[in-house]
């Protein structure tokens, strides 16, 4: 895949939803794409990549809190 904003995007959304709109830093080289997140409950960064092929790899913690927030949106949401 060619790197650009758009593909990175897509590749984040397709892994997790929330990956594509709450990262604080996106940048890429030949190999690699890097994307940077701030987890809420830690203020920690924590770094996710995505390769040529558009393989993302991610912090579990990271995915466990996208989750959370993703089931707590939907609770809300429920109930309007």
């Amino acid at each position: 895949m060619e790197f650009t904003y758009e593909s990175v995007n897509d590749a984040l959304a397709a892994h997790h939803p929330l990956l594509s709109g709450e990262w604080s830093s996106l940048g890429w080289d030949e190999n690699v794409a890097t994307v940077i997140y701030m987890l809420e409950s830690t203020g920690e960064d924590v770094t996710v990549t995505v390769d040529r092929n558009g393989t993302v790899t991610a912090p579990p913690e990271l995915i466990a809190e996208m989750d959370e927030i993703q089931r707590l949106d939907e609770a809300w949401l429920s109930r309007a």
